[in-house]
């Protein structure tokens, strides 16, 4: 007489060890992901600082600024309807969000 038994499919078992690599992965990505973010976040500063001089540089400048709006000209003359119509969208964004 012999006796078959069912394989399991699926098998769990409780292993403290993976359980603890698991939490000590899962803290240390999340650690890395607020450290990056933090560090987006400095550099997103210091590029809004840096625009805002720039923009100031070349707005004191008259040859620089008359450059710059030709070259801003031809940029948007080169764009597909969808491409100005997205650009005055996100224009329009900014404007709104700067009035706030």
């Amino acid at each position: 007489m012999t006796t078959e038994t069912k394989s399991k499919r699926f098998s769990f078992e409780f292993d403290v060890f993976s359980l603890l690599t698991l939490a000590a992965v899962l803290y240390l990505a999340y650690s890395a992901h607020m450290t990056n973010m933090k560090n987006a976040e400095k550099l997103n500063g210091l590029l809004s600082k840096y625009e805002q001089t720039l923009d100031a540089a070349i707005a004191n400048d008259k040859v620089t600024l008359d450059r710059y709006q030709k070259n801003v000209k031809k940029a948007v003359q080169s764009l597909s309807p969808k491409e100005k119509e997205l650009m005055l969208a996100l224009l329009e964004i900014d404007r709104k969000k700067n009035t706030l």
